[in-house]
């Protein structure tokens, strides 16, 4: 019996010792077999590290090859996830007051970053030599902290062109999505611009060095380097002293006409060569400073101020800003009303001041006599409504925006290196029945009092900066359109030209030769006629210009003010348009802006 109860024990005594060994055999299976590549991996990890290295990203220039942005060598605090301990709240409590980052901020910038655990997160960009001293000095108290020498972006223009050039910022889901290989969590992409735009160009190709680290995950030794491919160089078709100088001179004129205690004044100021397409100047006001967007200790707030700003710092109004035209409109229905033979320059209208419709002219809003007896060129020269209203109505809506559209209205003009470029409108019979269905206590139909409205640059009809520009680009070069661009030329990295912008015809207009001299000879008494809206302001240009004045009726505020004009006019270089909104008077609030560009152009000094 007792034989029996023992061998009863060594039997269960062995089973269990059966039991352990395959679990222990089963364990090692696991651990060697199964999962052996994942942990010699985490081994080699805890060991050897591939650092990627980030190229120089290209510099980009103005027309004149000056450098307007370039990248720079500067310290960036880097963190390592799988070398900070579990328990790691000291070592990110000492490291946020290190860097001046609250611990949320820290996290944050963490968790933007986190995606392997052995791959470095970019806590902090270009920081001073005191940070970097302090974490040297801190290693033990610090592990997977470390810092690494990188290239940041240098604007050394503050505000220059600011929303023309774009600015950088960490990457979201979505942009890593679509970028994919090569773009990590912690990297920075272009986010507005030609950064944007440009991106993958200005980037360059991703080098790595694989090091040897030790218990604190810092680097110790280089074992293997890749050298990076620097990113490709752009040359912008601007011009840094004209863009500087337009930026300037709206400025110093709308704080003339500034009320103590009021904001500064929103607009935009566009010039453009007409032979060739090419943007020499592109301002937008109030414009923001990209190099703030950069540095992580004022990136959040300086952002959250300019969301929270009601005049829209990041808005591109010279391409996204939608306006109506008002009476700069004038010398563009003036084409089509002479084309469609509904008026002839000699032809005599008596302007009584007061449209069929009810539309005014200026002098007899002001309480004036009405300008009587006038011609085609006297009606540009004074900017009669009455004229306008009268013949553009006889031209017709279905005639007047088939040319509005000639003129490149209605659509973005495709600008190269310009992102969501609004296409601004042309209201016709269509849009109005499409815009008012549904609405049946409004009569859809189209009246001869909308294409009044239209004719006089007022009514629904909206324009941008740009377009306006490449309109009157169609003026000066008697009806040749050519593609506008602000990227001149793509250089890569060894000094081959990849891409040359060359003049491009988008269009031409079949118009008269005949009707390009009344409309021309009209813009010029704009400034030369006893009663041009211009002359004063231009009085004493020497050289022969051509423009046209616009003011924009705003409900309950002040108008905005145009002005858009190009010279000489016998072989125009400079087209220049500019919107001051909330201007009140083109005459007053634009055309001095634009005075000082020309002035500026043709090296006369600047005027006010």
């Amino acid at each position: 019996m007792e034989d029996k109860k023992l061998e009863q024990r060594l039997r269960a005594f062995w089973a269990v010792i059966i039991v352990i060994i395959l679990i222990v055999c089963g364990r090692l299976w696991e651990l060697q077999i199964r999962r052996g590549t994942h942990y010699a991996n985490m081994a080699e990890g805890n060991r050897m590290r591939r650092i990627r290295v980030m190229p120089t990203r290209g510099v980009i220039y103005s027309r004149d090859g000056r450098e307007l942005v370039r990248s720079r060598p500067a310290f960036t605090v880097a963190l390592v996830p799988g070398g900070i301990p579990r328990n790691a709240e000291g070592v990110l409590e000492y490291l946020s007051e290190i860097l001046n980052l609250t611990s949320d901020e820290l996290q944050e910038a963490i968790d933007k970053g986190r995606q392997n655990l052995y791959e470095p997160v970019r806590i902090a960009r270009d920081v001073d030599l005191s940070t970097v001293v302090a974490i040297e000095e801190n290693r033990l108290r610090l592990p997977g902290v470390f810092i690494e020498e990188e290239w940041v972006r240098d604007y050394l223009y503050p505000s220059f062109a600011s929303h023309l050039i774009g600015y950088l910022g960490i990457i979201n889901e979505q942009e890593l999505k679509r970028f994919g290989t090569g773009y990590a969590s912690s990297d920075l992409v272009g986010k507005t611009g030609l950064e944007a735009i440009y991106e993958q160009e200005l980037r360059g190709v991703l080098g790595s060095v694989m090091v040897e680290v030790n218990a604190l995950s810092r680097p110790v030794q280089t074992v293997s380097y890749v050298e990076p491919i620097p990113g490709h160089n752009l040359i912008l078709t601007i011009d840094k002293e004209l863009q500087e100088a337009a930026r300037e001179a709206f400025l110093a004129h709308t704080s003339t006409l500034q009320e103590e205690g009021a904001s500064q004044f929103k607009g935009a100021v566009v010039a453009l060569d007409p032979k060739t397409g090419e943007i020499l100047a592109m301002v937008s006001l109030p414009d923001y400073d990209p190099a703030k967007l950069l540095d992580a200790r004022e990136r959040n707030s300086y952002y959250a101020s300019l969301v929270a700003n009601t005049d829209q710092p990041l808005f591109n109004r010279a391409v996204q800003g939608k306006y109506g035209p008002g009476s700069a409109f004038k010398p563009l229905i003036a084409v089509a009303m002479l084309e469609e033979k509904v008026v002839t320059p000699s032809q005599v209208f008596n302007a009584t001041g007061t449209s069929e419709s009810g539309i005014r002219d200026w002098v007899i809003t002001q309480g004036s006599a009405p300008f009587g007896e006038i011609k085609f060129v006297d009606a540009l020269a004074m900017s009669s409504n009455h004229y306008f209203a009268e013949f553009g109505k006889q031209v017709g809506i279905d005639r007047l925006s088939v040319w509005l559209r000639e003129f490149g209205f209605g659509a973005p003009t495709g600008m190269i290196g310009a992102a969501q470029e609004e296409s601004g409108l042309v209201p016709d019979r269509d849009w109005k029945r499409q815009r008012y269905f549904g609405y049946p206590t409004y009569e859809q139909a189209w009246y001869p009092a909308d294409t009044e409205q239209v004719s006089i640059g007022q009514g629904p009809v909206e324009v941008t900066p740009i377009q306006l520009t490449v309109a009157y680009s169609a003026i000066a070069n008697r009806g040749v359109i050519y593609q506008p661009t602000v990227v001149k030329k793509i250089i890569d990295p060894e000094g081959e030209i990849v891409y040359e912008h060359s003049p491009t015809v988008k269009a031409a207009l079949a118009v008269a030769e005949s009707t390009w001299d009344a409309v021309t000879e009209g813009m010029e008494a704009v400034i030369t006629h006893p009663r041009g809206t211009a002359r004063r302001v231009f009085e004493d240009f020497p050289i022969p210009i051509a423009g046209k004045t616009g003011s924009v009726e705003i409900t309950n505020r002040p108008s905005h003010g145009w002005f858009a004009a190009f010279a000489p006019t016998d072989d125009p270089e400079l087209v220049v348009v500019v919107i001051v909104e909330h201007g009140t008077g083109g005459a007053t609030s634009a055309a001095p802006i634009a005075r000082m560009v020309f002035d500026a152009y043709f090296g006369l000094g600047m005027q006010e």
